[in-house]
């Protein structure tokens, strides 16, 4: 057993992710030192202007980039995965421009639902610039196991956000504060990714547009497929806060549903993430070597299983107290909210790396549209509560209860693609071996 642990100790997969584990833990850990003191600063309503923007910038964040960030990291060619990076960096100022004409657009055209917003939406452009540009040096990052500047990435957003927010609070700004807080922290993460990428900038300058389109059609499946697959994602993931707010306009519900999933998340996406993105590299590494994966997912399912199940069934038990007690009595809505979303985020935890798979194995299309049919059903289920007028809670129900679904389908698919193609190789050893005399 200790020789074991010993040898573990020099595993490339576990000294990643506990490199970007560790980092996004810290993170983790100046987020929720922070919620306390802000979340008695701004009120559920603030929190709901801060969602709904939120909403609208990772849906456009999803199409920033059409997803090569993601091809750059599966990329077994060096000049090839730099061609990918200058794409995607070209890609995204391209869709930041479009998304300031769509602005403007809206803007004039009066457009209804989006009058809470404001000014921050001048905003958005920024945004998708920043996020488009930000997992192009990520993914870059990733390709070359610089976990330590992907690691910073997340917490410097959150030291950066928080502070200015608890900074502008007291300095008399109300709640405008918070919404400043945010733009803040993702300046500060998108000059550190830049400064940290910047040994590999000047490589790019001897791109041409033939080696970028040339790059761009061999993983063109990203475009066609994982792209439309995000926005999805992030669209059926969104649709509580896009009815509520934009359709239905209430802020406060939407604040409490936002607290409740946003500290949620914290764990969830900074664990599955790390995770997930050290999985992807590590199972491509694996396919290119052995041509499957499977030991490798099925260790990861285990674990990420044995962390998740437990952790999320206390948490449902405690979480109304939980919640009034930190962040205080304004938000006991939030606890109960944290109760239904628990069963979702369990499945989650383990889903998020786990079904990357799809894309190792070259499902893009059933991802597609295993997303659009949840995606759409998700939307449906909510819209329809909210529309046929029953109380807000009722929607998040209907919310979690449609994601349980989808999660569970994912990780179906996953486990199945995993196993045929196991017993495929096993089929075809057994015909390739000489028959015993």
């Amino acid at each position: 057993m200790l020789a074991r642990l010993l040898k573990l100790r020099h595993s490339s997969f576990l000294r990643g992710a506990a490199t970007l584990s560790g980092g996004q833990v810290i993170a983790t850990a100046v987020s929720f030192g922070f919620a306390p003191i802000l979340s008695r600063l701004y009120s559920p309503a603030d929190y709901g202007v801060l969602a709904t923007y939120m909403s609208i910038a990772v849906i456009l964040a999803a199409v920033a980039n059409l997803q090569m960030a993601r091809a750059l990291v599966a990329e077994a060619d060096e000049e090839q995965a730099r061609a990918l990076l200058g794409l995607s960096l070209l890609l995204a100022f391209g869709f930041a421009a479009l998304t300031l004409v769509g602005v403007l657009v809206t803007g004039v055209a009066g457009a209804k639902g989006v009058e809470e917003l404001g000014f921050w939406l001048l905003l958005l452009p920024a945004t998708v610039l920043a996020s488009g540009t930000g997992s192009a040096l990520l993914g870059w990052a990733n390709r070359h196991h610089h976990y330590r500047l992907m690691s910073g990435y997340q917490i410097v957003n959150v030291v950066i956000s928080s502070g200015g927010a608890l900074a502008l609070a007291w300095g008399g700004f109300g709640a405008r504060g918070l919404m400043i807080g945010y733009f803040l922290g993702q300046l500060a993460a998108f000059l550190w990714v830049w400064i940290g990428s910047r040994a590999s900038l000047p490589g790019l300058r001897g791109l041409s547009w033939s080696d970028m389109r040339t790059a761009g059609l061999a993983h063109r499946n990203y475009a066609l497929w994982t792209t439309p697959t995000s926005m999805i994602e992030q669209v059926s993931g969104a649709s509580p806060v896009l009815v509520l707010s934009l359709w239905g306009n209430m802020l406060d519900i939407v604040g409490h549903y936002n607290r409740a999933r946003g500290l949620l998340m914290l764990p969830v996406g900074i664990l599955g993430s790390a995770i997930g993105q050290v999985f992807f590299r590590r199972a491509a590494q694996d396919i290119a070597r052995d041509g499957h994966c499977r030991p490798l997912f099925w260790r990861l399912v285990a674990a990420m299983s044995a962390i998740s199940i437990p952790s999320f069934a206390i948490l449902a038990v405690i979480a109304p107290q939980l919640f009034v007690f930190v962040l205080g009595p304004q938000w006991d809505e939030a606890g109960h909210i944290a109760r239904i979303l628990a069963p979702v985020m369990a499945l989650q935890l383990i889903v998020m790396p786990a079904s990357k798979v799809l894309w190792l194995y070259h499902r893009q299309r059933l991802d597609f549209f295993l997303s659009i049919f949840f995606a759409v059903s998700t939307t449906v289920a909510v819209a329809s509560v909210a529309f046929l007028g029953f109380s807000p809670e009722i929607a998040i129900d209907v919310f979690a209860g449609v994601q349980i679904l989808l999660y569970l389908v994912y990780l179906s698919s996953s486990i199945l693609i995993v196993e045929r193609d196991h017993r495929s190789r096993q089929g075809l050893a057994a015909d390739a071996a000489p028959a015993k005399p």
